[in-house]
């Protein structure tokens, strides 16, 4: 509201003065050291609340305010000189302050902290920042370097500099602005920042106005134009005002910009068409004197349309690789959904499997249970009989009844123990596990009269030894077992190689109907119930057959045979071949 006020009273008195240059003046060089003072002491204030929050921020600010102190200095010098000394201001020992008030205000935007930004991310905001400060020399230089340059008169080198650093005083203004919109400072209080470029850019308006006017001499002083000057402090005070704001709000409440702050990516290539469009125009307008030749600003055109391409290779590869990346995490993702599919596939079966067991166990107890009970109460009263033939019978019984239950708790037990027990894998030749095999079961094949013939060759098993020479007598004895009253017993142990190693026990035995070929490896399940052992035999083959990360299937017919096929890992040596 007081920026505001200072505006209107310093227009207003600018009308009514009216031709009275003199007056104007002297107000003008009253109103200029106070309100650039007043900015030098908010800025001051803002990096001290600053301090706090953070270092870099501090030092930022600290420099911001050091800017505007130096331009309120030479403010006051110029007051001086002109209104005290009745002297030219121009050149003078205010224009150190002034010009100094350009260097401190870059240093002061490149200190601000910048967000963290990827390689790529990086090189496209130095092209970016090149492509359009490239534009901006070139403007610069045509309409007010060079033209400066071209108009001095002064036999004072002095003089002829101090003119000539006040346009490319400007220019680094107009990079400390590029400098600051390409670095996307998204990540602080956004409003001070902004404030600050804006006044920046209004300085170089009115410095702009300022130059042009005077190169044609047609400037007149403290006019309705300076007004330009005038919003630069006050927007620069506001600045100052709202950092304070910003850093008194904690940082979890602080307001962050929003993520649409894309408008800079534009800038560059608005910068490469207004930079052709210029070169055109200059080459159809001969009769306008640019003070550059055009095949120096074809150069310009031409550097800038090279880091526009160079910065589109970048934007590709960058777009490539992230597409790639993506790509990766998709996968990754898809990989993960197929995973945890498999893992609740497998907690299914397992839970299925598990009320199986459950259910298996808890029926084949029951079972000799049941039958201990009974002939315990039969026992009893044929005692109190007196009739010990049939107690020494009922005892018999009982003791059947419990021997299978013994064994059925042993075999129970050999089945859990297998998926939670596992020596170390070690490399063998699986030759060497069928002979161990045969060596265990060779007294029931000799007495059954069962031939077994072994092939040759058999490749080497990465396998816990102990247990797969159990599965393989498990096979060996059921198909001894399920010969029937065939006249020529024989069992054929081998594997095969069709793009996937897969070992086989066939027998020519009774076989078993396709219906049952997926429930002879339930626990406890038998084909014939009067058929000896607990049917836990092939529930422990497919556990450990599991166990091995193999698969385990049968080929069957009934009266013509079994064969059981079983995978398992093998050797890496026997992988290779």
């Amino acid at each position: 509201m007081l920026g505001a006020a200072i505006l209107i009273v310093r227009s207003a008195i600018v009308l009514y003065l009216g031709d009275q240059e003199q007056q104007r003046v002297i107000i003008d060089d009253i109103i200029w050291p106070v309100v650039n003072g007043l900015a030098a002491l908010s800025l001051f204030r803002a990096a001290r609340a600053t301090r706090s929050i953070d270092e870099r921020m501090y030092i930022a600010w600290a420099f911001f305010a050091v800017a505007q102190v130096l331009y309120a200095l030479g403010d006051v010098l110029w007051s001086i000189l002109e209104i005290g000394l009745g002297e030219v201001p121009f050149p003078s020992v205010a224009d150190g302050p002034y010009l100094a008030y350009y260097l401190f205000f870059l240093i002061g935007i490149l200190l601000l902290p910048a967000p963290y930004q990827s390689a790529f991310e990086r090189l496209k905001s130095i092209l970016d920042t090149g492509i359009v400060t490239i534009f901006a020399i070139i403007i610069f230089w045509s309409f007010l370097i060079a033209p400066t340059i071209a108009t001095l008169e002064e036999s004072d080198p002095l003089t002829n500099a101090i003119a000539v650093a006040y346009p490319v005083a400007d220019l680094v203004l107009t990079f400390s602005i590029i400098a600051l919109i390409f670095r996307r400072i998204e990540h602080i209080a956004q409003r001070p920042i902004m404030l600050l470029a804006a006044s920046a850019f209004f300085m170089i308006v009115a410095d702009s106005i300022f130059m042009i006017n005077a190169l044609r001499e047609t400037y007149v002083p403290a006019t309705l134009n300076d007004n330009f000057w005038l919003i630069s402090y006050i927007l620069t005070g506001l600045a100052g005002v709202l950092q304070v704001e910003s850093a008194s709000v904690p940082i979890k409440t602080a307001k962050r910009p929003s993520s649409g702050f894309t408008w800079p990516l534009y800038l560059p290539y608005i910068c490469a068409i207004s930079a052709y469009a210029f070169l055109v125009w200059s080459i159809e307008r001969e009769d306008v004197n640019l003070y550059i030749r055009h095949n120096h600003l074809a150069a310009g055109v031409g550097m800038i349309i090279l880091l526009i391409v160079i910065r589109q290779v970048i934007a590709i590869k960058e777009n490539t690789m992230l597409y790639a990346a993506s790509q990766r995490e998709l996968h990754q993702r898809i990989a993960s959904e197929r995973e945890k599919e498999h893992l609740i596939k497998d907690l299914e079966a397992k839970t299925s499997e598990m009320e199986r067991f459950i259910y298996t166990v808890s029926h084949d107890l029951r079972s000799p249970l049941i039958t201990v009970v009974g002939f315990l109460r039969f026992m009893r009263d044929d005692i109190e009989k007196g009739a010990w033939d049939k107690v020494r019978k009922d005892i018999e019984i009982v003791e059947g009844a419990i021997t299978k239950m013994d064994r059925l708790l042993q075999d129970t037990l050999e089945l859990s123990r297998i998926g939670r027990m596992v020596n170390p894998p070690e490399d063998v030749p699986f030759s060497d596990i069928v002979r161990e095999a045969l060596d265990v079961t060779s007294e029931r094949i000799r007495s059954r009269g069962v031939s077994v013939d072994v092939a040759e060759e058999m490749p080497v098993v990465h396998v816990d030894r102990m247990r797969v020479v159990e599965m393989l007598v498990n096979l060996i004895e059921n198909s001894a077992k399920y010969m029937g009253d065939q006249r020529a017993p024989r069992i054929e142990i081998g594997c095969m190689r069709d793009g996937e190693t897969v070992f086989y026990v066939r027998d020519n035995g009774i076989g078993i109907d396709p219906k049952n070929h997926k429930r002879v490896f339930e626990l406890f399940y038998k084909v014939d119930n009067r058929s000896e052992g607990t049917g836990a035999g092939l529930a422990i083959v497919k556990r450990i057959v599991e166990v091995h990360g193999g698969r385990i299937w049968i080929e069957s017919e009934l009266g013509k045979g079994c064969t059981v096929f079983f995978t398992l890992p093998l050797s890496k040596k026997s992988e290779a071949v």
